[in-house]
């Protein structure tokens, strides 16, 4: 007869407890619960830090020291001149009652009460294509080139015949710059002394939509077109003709390449489903 050796298993206390771990593979399911845990676990981390994107923060002028100061500048007393097809706003005040006779304003002339030579109401004083506006009383006024104050002055001096002590001022109300690309794209008035940095704040600024290396201007002059490109991690942008915007100014932003990017919402979402996953593998695991 051949013997057989009984296994005996301890029935209570400590002896049990480390018989069954090492002898009923319960150190297997164990360490497979384990691993189980580590992969998802890896599978969550990997999840979550390919959905999220770096932040990158827009830095202009890096080429500047802290306390630095710049020398030949653009000048800040830089003025647009007066070009043809420009429309002016010439308002005229004065002691003298009849100073609204030059207000009216640029259009059609009219022979009314007012006399030949005065312009209706309108929205401002035409330059033609020979950089000339008509004027009341004054005539054919050649105004291409000069400045706002240079015309200003001008019709002061040759209005004092007709009025006393009067005062003229003149402003621009046809010019704009457009803005396109990473930016807030828009068509806006072009104030006076606006520069590239003035016209980029009021797009709502490049931020992270664009290159600020890598901005074109497109400017018209003398029946061409320029193209050129600013880079404003270069302070020397403040030495450029292109500082100051002039009328019909294009500015465009080159877009950056855009990063796919997951929202809070469905990485919470992953996250949920992977701990899900993970329960069930574990409850699965449990029942070996």
């Amino acid at each position: 007869m051949q013997n057989s050796k009984k296994t005996i298993i301890p029935q209570v206390g400590s002896n049990r407890l480390f018989y069954l771990i090492n002898n009923t593979g319960f150190t297997d399911v164990i360490n497979k619960q384990r691993k189980y845990i580590a992969l998802i676990l890896h599978v969550c981390i990997i999840i979550f830090l390919c959905s999220c994107t770096s932040t990158k923060k827009t830095v202009y002028f890096k080429n500047l020291e802290r306390d630095t100061l710049l020398k030949n500048i653009v000048s800040p007393d830089y003025e647009l001149k007066i070009q043809n097809n420009d429309v002016l706003s010439i308002k005229v005040n004065s002691l003298s009652p009849d100073n609204s006779f030059y207000n009216a304003g640029g259009g059609s002339e009219s022979t009314g009460a007012a006399g030949k030579g005065a312009v209706s109401a309108g929205s401002g004083y035409p330059v033609d294509a020979n950089g000339n506006i008509e004027f009341p009383k004054l005539g054919t006024i050649h105004v291409a080139g000069m400045t706002k104050k240079q015309l200003q002055d001008s019709l002061q001096n040759a209005l004092v015949p007709y009025l006393k002590e009067s005062i003229v001022s003149v402003n621009f109300t046809s010019r704009h710059i457009t803005m396109l690309g990473g930016i807030s794209p828009q068509v806006m008035p072009l104030a006076d002394n606006m520069t590239v940095l003035d016209a980029l704040a009021q797009s709502g600024d490049i931020g992270e939509r664009g290159r600020i290396d890598n901005i074109l201007v497109i400017r018209d002059t003398a029946g061409a077109k320029i193209f050129k490109r600013l880079n404003l991690n270069n302070s020397s942008i403040f030495s450029s003709p292109y500082y100051y915007m002039q009328p019909n100014d294009i500015v465009y932003v080159e877009p950056m390449k855009q990063k796919v990017s997951t929202s809070a919402l469905q990485i919470a979402s992953l996250v949920t489903g992977s701990i899900s996953i993970l329960v069930l593998l574990i409850n699965q695991i449990s029942k070996l």
